[in-house]
C-alpha cells in the first residue's frame, strides 16, 4: 500500500496475528519495561481470543473488554479509572470503529487528564496536549478506517455524537490482519464497506480536500468498487476473496479522510445514530446516492467522479460515466440489502420533524466541510424524499 507514505502511522499487513508477532511489537513499542492493555469489545473472534491467550502466557497483559457501539464518555472513563496508576504505557485496540476509538481515548485522557466530557463540543474545556502512551490499532471490520486516522467519535452524556481530533491521536502501529476479517457476515460487510467507500468520496467533496488527498481518496474509492461486491459475495458463500482488499481499501481511504474531515453524508448519519441507533456504516449509505447527487452539481466534484468512473468502466463523456457511477453505487447498495427509505429502517419520520431533528447537523463541522454549501432547504429536500 504506497499511500502509507502519506500517514505517520506504520502500516503492517498480515495474513494472521501471532502472539509471538504481537509481544515483538509491544517490546517494540515499549522496551522492556512495556506495560500493554488490550480494549477491545466482547464479540467472539477467536483467531483474536486465541492470540490473546497465548499472549497472556508471555506477558501480563491488562484487558478492558467493556466497548459498545457508539462508544459513551462514561465507559471510556471507566477504564481509564481502571487504568490510573498501573504504568501502562501501550495501548492495543482491537476491535470496529468503537473499540479502536476507544482505545484512542483512553490514551488521550491517561495522557492529559480530566474527563473524556471536558474534550468534546464546540467549546472544549481541555485540548489534547500530549500522548505518554504508544497506541497499536487492529481493525476487525473493513470500514472505519481509524487505525490510521487521528479522529475518534464518542456520545456525550447528553447523548449527542461529536468528533474529537488531534495529531496525538494518531495510531504508532496499524495491523491489517486479514484472518479477523475472513469471516465478517454479510450484513457487516454491506455496512462498513459502504462506510469505507464514503469516507473516500467525502474526501473528494470536501472544501478541504488538496491534490494529495485527492490522490488517495481516488485510488481508495476505485479499489473499493473493484472489490466490494467480491467480498460481499464471499461473506454469503463463505468464501474469503476481496477481503484483504476490502481492508487495504478502508485503510486507505482513512488516511484521505484524515487529511479533510468528512461531510455531509456523515454529518447526517449522526442523527440517525443519536435518534434510532441506526449503526454508522448503515447510516452512511443510507444517505450517500443522495449526497452524491447533490454534489456532483459541483464541476471540480463532477470532473473527479468521472475520473473514478472512467478507470471501472472505460472512456465515455464525464456526464454519462458519473450517471454509471450512481448506478453503480445503488445496484450495490440494493444488492448488499441496504436501506432506502425511512420505511426500509422501520423509522416513521412525519415531515415537520424533518427540520427539529436534522438541522442539528448544520451545526456539525462535518457539514462545513461539503462542497456544496447545505442549509436547512437542502436538508428539507434530502429528508423527505427518503421519507416515500
Amino acid at each position: 500500500m504506497l499511500e502509507q507514505v502519506a500517514t505517520s502511522t506504520k502500516i503492517i499487513q498480515t495474513d494472521l496475528l501471532t502472539a509471538q508477532d504481537l509481544d515483538r511489537l509491544i517490546f517494540y513499542c515499549g522496551g522492556e519495561a512495556a506495560r500493554p492493555c488490550v480494549v477491545m469489545d466482547r464479540h467472539p473472534l477467536p483467531a483474536r481470543d486465541g492470540m490473546l491467550a497465548g499472549l497472556r502466557k508471555m506477558r501480563p497483559v491488562e484487558l478492558l473488554d467493556q466497548v459498545y457501539p457508539d462508544p459513551k464518555v462514561s465507559d471510556i472513563m471507566e477504564m481509564v479509572e481502571v487504568l490510573r496508576d498501573k504504568g501502562i504505557n501501550v495501548i492495543i485496540g482491537i476491535g470496529g470503529g468503537s473499540s479502536l476509538d476507544s482505545a484512542k481515548a483512553v490514551a488521550a485522557v491517561l495522557s492529559n487528564g480530566g474527563h473524556l466530557e471536558d474534550y468534546l463540543g464546540p467549546d472544549p474545556v481541555r485540548r489534547i496536549g500530549k500522548r505518554e502512551v504508544k497506541l497499536i490499532l487492529i481493525p476487525t471490520t473493513a470500514g472505519t478506517g481509524s487505525e490510521v486516522t487521528r479522529v475518534g467519535v464518542y456520545t456525550s452524556r447528553s447523548g449527542r455524537k461529536y468528533t474529537l481530533g488531534s495529531p496525538l491521536m494518531q495510531a504508532d502501529i496499524a495491523l491489517l490482519v486479514t484472518e479477523y476479517v475472513r469471516n465478517l457476515p454479510p450484513a457487516l460487510t454491506a455496512s462498513t464497506s459502504f462506510d469505507a467507500l464514503s469516507h473516500a468520496l467525502e474526501t473528494l467533496w470536501n472544501c478541504n480536500a488538496t491534490a494529495l488527498s485527492d490522490r488517495i481518496a481516488t485510488e481508495s474509492a476505485i479499489h473499493l468498487l473493484k472489490w466490494m461486491e467480491t467480498a460481499y459475495d464471499s461473506s454469503v458463500s463463505g468464501g474469503d476473496r476481496g477481503r484483504a482488499e476490502v481492508l487495504a481499501g478502508a485503510c486507505m481511504a482513512g488516511i484521505g479522510f484524515s487529511m479533510t474531515g468528512t461531510a455531509a453524508v456523515h454529518a447526517l448519519s449522526f442523527i440517525f445514530s443519536e435518534e434510532w441507533h441506526v449503526p454508522h456504516g448503515v447510516a452512511c449509505a443510507f444517505m450517500l446516492e443522495d449526497v452524491f447527487r447533490l454534489n456532483r452539481q459541483n464541476e471540480s466534484t463532477a470532473q473527479k467522479l468521472a475520473f473514478i468512473a472512467r478507470a471501472l468502466f472505460g472512456e465515455g463523456e464525464a456526464g454519462e460515466l458519473t450517471d454509471k457511477l450512481s448506478e453503480r453505487i445503488t445496484a450495490l447498495k440494493r444488492k448488499f440489502g441496504l436501506p432506502f427509505t425511512f420505511g426500509d429502517l422501520n423509522i416513521e419520520l412525519r415531515e415537520d420533524r424533518i427540520g427539529e431533528l436534522f438541522n442539528r447537523s448544520l451545526e456539525d463541522p462535518k457539514m462545513k466541510n461539503n462542497i456544496v454549501s447545505v442549509d436547512g432547504g437542502i436538508i428539507f429536500e434530502l429528508i423527505k424524499n427518503k421519507t416515500g
